[in-house]
């Protein structure tokens, strides 16, 4: 058997014992592991939730929901919005005072949360 072979076979080996684990609850779903350049596995940083002073409004609908997003902080953020149900929002840009607005399509999506980019 070839080295490379030998490589990818306990690669593929220790994702599937890894995944079996979480699947299993033995690990927590946030320890799920990604493959690097140099076959080592590392884990995945959590999502940092956005501070209380972003503030956010939704108009709900069966099809579309619009949020919209405003920072009430005294200093400048990049967030996210993750839906439920619906597709995230790309990361963009707040400055103090300014709000903005995202739309979601899906089936009766909604915020879930606001996470920091």
């Amino acid at each position: 058997m070839s080295t490379n072979r030998m490589r990818r076979t306990a690669v593929l080996t220790a994702a599937m014992a890894l995944s079996g684990l979480t699947a299993l609850g033995a690990l927590p779903a946030s320890a799920v592991t990604t493959e690097s350049a140099n076959d080592t596995f590392t884990r995945a940083a959590p999502d940092r939730t956005a501070p209380n002073c972003i503030t956010d409004r939704e108009d709900k609908g069966k099809i579309y929901t619009t949020v919209w997003v405003t920072n009430e902080c005294k200093r400048y953020y990049r967030v996210k919005l993750i839906m439920a149900r619906g597709a995230d929002s790309r990361c963009f840009s707040l400055r103090p005072g300014q709000t903005r607005k995202s739309k979601s399509r899906g089936v009766s999506p909604y915020l879930e949360r606001v996470v920091l980019c």
